[in-house]
């Protein structure tokens, strides 16, 4: 259990570190499709280790939707590119590397009231799944 314990953790840090950076590249989801989302949006979380916060900035690059996240534990920016719509909700996709344990995470901005989201943190497709809020600036 302490090893499960542990590398929960790991996983955990490493998420909210935004360690690797993934290629610079555009999604495929219109701006258009996203206009809602574009912007900048501090996301809160509790996690074991406790509240955090990210920022993330979404914006329109020729029509298609960029983002980059940033926190305070990991001020360098973590390039998304693999964000998609499901239905009214915008979810974006990344891939890092903790002390050479893959990992992959996801986040799902879901419409919560003008300029609010419920957010959600999922980590290896369900492994650990964090709850919090985004408002955006």
């Amino acid at each position: 259990m302490k090893h499960q314990s542990w590398l929960v953790r790991a996983i955990v840090v490493a998420a909210v570190a935004l360690l690797p950076v993934v290629a610079a590249a555009q999604s495929a989801l219109t701006a258009a499709d996203a206009a809602a989302f574009i912007g900048s949006w501090t996301l809160s979380f509790n996690s074991p280790q406790g509240a955090f916060e990210q920022t993330l900035d979404i914006k329109d690059a020729d029509g298609k939707v960029t983002a980059t996240m940033t926190s305070p534990m990991a001020p360098g920016p973590q390039e998304i590119t693999d964000i998609t719509k499901t239905g009214t909700d915008l979810v974006l996709k990344f891939a890092g590397d903790f002390q050479g344990q893959a990992f992959t995470a996801a986040i799902t901005l879901s419409p919560d009231g003008e300029n609010k989201a419920k957010a959600t943190f999922d980590v290896m497709d369900g492994m650990f799944v964090m709850d919090g809020t985004g408002v955006k600036k």
